[in-house]
This record gives structure tokens, sequence and C-alpha cells, in this order.
């Protein structure tokens, strides 16, 4: 049995995105932060983990990119989620009822255009989307509804009151699945990589002119401060091409000569759309 920990609850985003991926002979384990995900995989408590990285509305997950490293994570996969938000309550409620809405503040910033037309509904955050249905469903509020999920609507018994309610029909968020193994296929498609560039004039385009040397598409830059080193930045890169490449093994031998650091993260498959 395959064991994967999410971050949330049951019904999450996350769990969906576990379910397409090993939907067979499974376990889900969850995980209230994205630290505890990533501290199952470390300490071999789970197979993978599954967390989110970005979004194409928020942006990116900044958090788990310093994850990453923190606990030398190896990303084995990805896959996108066109995330679909819908506001579910108890059988028997009618939205006329409902006071209180539930939900993750990221649900409720994408899904402000529903609503700012339901003013009399009190906004009231959480930390997980699919918890909040559970909330309500164990403490019988009547008055009360979620945004989360579909999934979360089944699992935890409630009916959806209005399906669809985001702001932003587009609204797809990238998820990792990580391990604590290597896991470099021959079908890899994709690598991400974190670098330190030299503290030199030019250096961050010495350091991608490699790739464009080599005809290799970047499709992620991002950069984070390098703890106790003021101004210094670490650069995470994804491109589109395996590890085992010739022209990635040439722009990485390049690579070394002008960057102060590499480290892979990981090389797999790039992802495919899934919906929510």
């Amino acid at each position: 049995m395959v064991k994967i920990s999410i971050q949330g609850a049951r019904g999450s985003y996350h769990d969906i995105v576990a379910r397409e991926k090993f939907p067979d002979d499974s376990e889900i384990i969850e995980s209230d932060t994205f630290h505890r995900v990533f501290e199952d995989v470390k300490k071999g408590l789970v197979d993978y983990g599954v967390v989110a990285i970005e979004n194409s509305i928020y942006g990116s997950f900044l958090e788990n990119y310093d994850l990453l490293l923190k606990y030398d994570a190896r990303i084995v996969g990805e896959v996108y989620l066109r995330i679909k938000f819908d506001l579910m309550a108890l059988p028997g409620v009618k939205i006329g009822d409902v006071t209180q809405i539930y939900s993750h503040s990221l649900a409720m910033a994408q899904s402000e255009e529903f609503l700012e037309k339901h003013p009399k509904m009190t906004r009231i955050e959480t930390d997980d989307t699919a918890g909040s249905s559970r909330m309500i469903k164990e403490k019988g509020m009547m008055d009360a509804a979620a945004i989360g999920s579909s999934l979360a609507a089944e699992i935890y018994g409630m009916k959806i009151l209005t399906r669809d309610i985001g702001s932003d029909k587009k609204n797809y968020t990238r998820f990792l699945f990580i391990s604590r193994d290597e896991n470099y296929p021959e079908a890899a498609d994709k690598t991400s990589i974190v670098i330190r560039a030299k503290d030199l004039p030019g250096s961050l385009y010495q350091c991608l002119k490699c790739f464009n040397d080599e005809g290799i598409n970047l499709s992620k830059l991002e950069s984070r401060p390098v703890i106790s080193r003021t101004w210094e930045y670490r650069f995470y890169l994804d491109f589109e091409n395996g590890l085992n490449a010739p022209e990635t093994k040439r722009a990485l031998a390049e690579l070394g000569k002008v960057a102060s650091s590499i480290k892979i993260l990981g090389s797999y498959e790039k992802g495919k759309l899934i919906e929510g």
C-alpha cells in the first residue's frame, strides 16, 4: 500500500490530486501544515507527499520552495489541477439560511465576485477548505456554508448550493509529488534545480545563457533569499528537458563553471491538466 501525505483534510484539492495519481491501493495521511508533509516524507512515514507550488492567480507558494531545500526533498512528479470552488451546506439548508461562510483565505479571495452579492454572509477564514466542510458537518451548523471541492461535499454529505463560484474560471494550481528518494526516469522531460549565482556582474545572465545555448526552454524562475546572507539569493529553475538528455548534460556542465552551487531537485514527466 502506498502512503501519501497531503496538506489539509480529506476532500481537499491536495486529496483530489493524490487520488488522481494513486487511484488504487493507497492510504491518505492528513497533515495540518506543509511543514508536516515534508516531515512525513523525510522521516519515511509516507512514500510520497503532495504540495502546492504555484497558482495561476495567487502566484508561487514561496514557503514550499524553502521547504524543498530544508528537508532535502526530491520532486518526482507534478500535476495541474483546475480549481473549482463550490458553495456547500448541510442537507435542508437553503442559500437564504446561510449567515456564515467558512473557508481558506485564498478560496475566499478567489470567490470575491460571488461573495460581494451576498453581503449578509459573514466570512470566517479557516486553515483548510475541506476542513471547513467537515467542521460544519460535525457541529450540525444549519446557518453555515463552506467553500470547497465537490469531493469534500461528497465525503462529508454536504449539499452543493452553488457550483463553481470562483471569479476566474481558468484557475489552476500546480502540485508537486515529493519523495526522499531520487528517481530520474528516461521518460523525464522536465527538470527542477536550484542554483546560487556568483556575486559578479552578469553572473545570473551567464547561468541562464547555458540553457539558451542548448535550446532548452526555461519554464520557471523563482528567487528566494539566502537566510543569514543579506541580499544574497538562490534561484529555482524549471526547464523542459530531462536530466539524462545530452543537451541537459552539456548545459549543466557549463552551468557548473559559472554558478557557485547547483542542486538537482528532480527530473520527471511534465504534469497533465485535470479538472477539479
